[in-house]
């Protein structure tokens, strides 16, 4: 899957150190999946994270992020599937955001209220986008093949 959105994008034949600079979509849902149990420890004091809502809430800080403004943009920004992961990643981090605001006030039944509600509707949101983009890339990739 790695190599086939490498394919696509160009970047094939770059050096190993360049490659790593480019999304993984895999990790990236794996990421993005992994918050929840890091919210979830959060709020039940099993986490040592300093988590600050200020940076949670920047769509830009994490790799998936990093990409989207990077060379996501580049290649998919004019894609609807592309432009409509943009939006929903950063609600995704918004809503975790949220999460962590609502804890560190002192509302830890709205923090819950929030992670077991619009912050699993949003990380399945982001991770539906990550999916469709994914199949894009396929596709695009079986017609170049077929070609």
């Amino acid at each position: 899957m790695f190599k086939k959105l490498l394919s696509v994008l160009g970047l094939e034949h770059r050096q190993h150190e360049e490659v790593t600079q480019v999304i993984n979509v895999y990790d990236a849902v794996l990421a993005h999946i992994a918050w929840k149990k890091r919210l979830v420890e959060y709020l039940e004091g099993r986490s040592k994270e300093d988590l600050q809502p200020a940076k949670i809430c920047v769509d830009n800080l994490c790799v998936l992020g990093k990409w989207i403004h990077s060379d996501g943009k580049v290649k998919f920004g004019e894609q609807p599937v592309f432009i409509n992961l943009v939006g929903e990643h950063a609600k995704f981090h918004e809503h975790a955001a949220k999460v962590v605001e609502a804890h560190q006030a002192g509302d830890t039944a709205l923090a819950q209220n929030i992670l077991a509600g619009s912050f699993d509707e949003q990380s399945r949101k982001t991770v539906a986008c990550l999916t469709k983009l994914h199949a894009m890339v396929e596709e695009h990739e079986q017609k170049l093949a077929a070609q």
